[in-house]
């Protein structure tokens, strides 16, 4: 694993594979919902690592001031975002991946019901993926 030399980027690299151990362990422990929403998480943060990764260090602080509401949550404009930035385009497998996680949304804290755990599972193994593939961009 390669961690980003940009500390703005550092912070959510770290905090991506916290969420997604975090994530983990929910999900060993029954809590698929949670487990997906934390994972969830994990992909956001390791998005925004690699856009503050390819920015110059004087146009960080205004890209991480973007990361604010709604669309700050949202994959498809984060990927925009690190692809604007010089960011590689994403390869099948990733895109795939990108497909089932995709429907993640923040408003997952407000579900009080449990996920199916097959798809719990694959939602954290998507994520687990496309952090994976994210390390070797960093």
């Amino acid at each position: 694993m390669a961690v980003p030399s940009a500390p703005e980027a550092r912070l959510f690299y770290r905090s991506a594979h916290q969420r997604l151990e975090d994530g983990l362990f929910l999900l060993g422990g029954g809590r698929t919902t949670a487990a997906i929403y934390l994972a969830g998480y994990a992909v956001e943060c390791m998005l925004k690592a690699l856009i503050l990764a390819s920015v110059p260090s004087g146009r960080r602080a205004r890209f991480r001031a973007s990361f604010r509401g709604a669309l700050a949550h949202d994959f498809d404009w984060l990927r925009e975002q690190y692809q604007a930035q010089g960011g590689s385009r994403l390869p099948l497998l990733i895109t795939r991946q990108f497909a089932l996680v995709n429907t993640w949304t923040t408003n997952l804290r407000y579900n009080p019901g449990a996920a199916k755990r097959r798809e719990a599972q694959a939602f954290l193994g998507a994520a687990k993926e496309i952090l994976k593939w994210a390390n070797g961009r960093l």
